[in-house]
């Protein structure tokens, strides 16, 4: 220990200042060190929070836009199945039904490749909902192709008129269970 503080009585005091700042200086770039990793780590957190948010926010609107695409078509579907409904029952003649549907607007048409996109990439949860939905739809579009190559051979309509109703009620309840199933997945998204 006395060789110890010999050596440093032997030691100049200019050395020894320089000692000092040479540790305060390693301390201190330590602690920058340290500092700075933190602070890497917290943005880094943060922007995976910020993201997750994000996500979710996205995830959410479009769900959204895909509850207003569903209500969009079962109401042209409920159109149609109103203006079909007449010349099943004939009060108009399947032109004027055609009719009706070329003046429909073009705005009033529903984007079936936006709202399959939308439930590929964002309604997973929903796929089977929909997939009920376009089962019935399938089923009534046997039932117009029936009835319209029924009204080419000139026999009436009436005929079509109870399945077709069925039809259509069974299609608004799968729509509104589709809803349901969307609406829900928004809420946890």
């Amino acid at each position: 220990m006395e060789n110890i503080l010999q050596a440093l009585r032997d030691v100049p005091a200019a050395w020894v200042g320089l000692l000092g700042v040479i540790f305060g200086s390693l301390l201190t770039t330590l602690g920058v060190w340290l500092t700075n990793q933190s602070n890497a780590k917290n943005i880094k957190v943060q922007l995976e929070y910020d993201e997750k948010l994000y996500r979710q926010r996205v995830t959410k609107e479009r769900l959204e836009e895909l509850y207003i695409l569903v209500c969009h078509w079962q109401h042209a579907m409920f159109s149609n199945f109103i203006n079909l409904t007449l010349v099943m029952e004939g009060h108009t003649d399947y032109n004027q039904y055609l009719d009706s549907i070329s003046a429909s607007k073009p705005k009033d048409g529903i984007d079936f490749n936006r709202l399959e996109m939308i439930l590929d990439v964002y309604g997973t949860k929903v796929h089977d909902a929909h997939d009920e939905a376009i089962k019935i739809r399938e089923k009534i579009n046997v039932i117009i192709n029936d009835h319209k190559a029924a009204y080419r051979r000139g026999e009436p309509g009436h005929r079509f008129l109870p399945q077709f109703r069925q039809a259509q009620l069974e299609f608004e309840n799968a729509c509104d269970l589709l809803k349901a199933a969307i609406a829900e997945s928004a809420r946890n998204a």
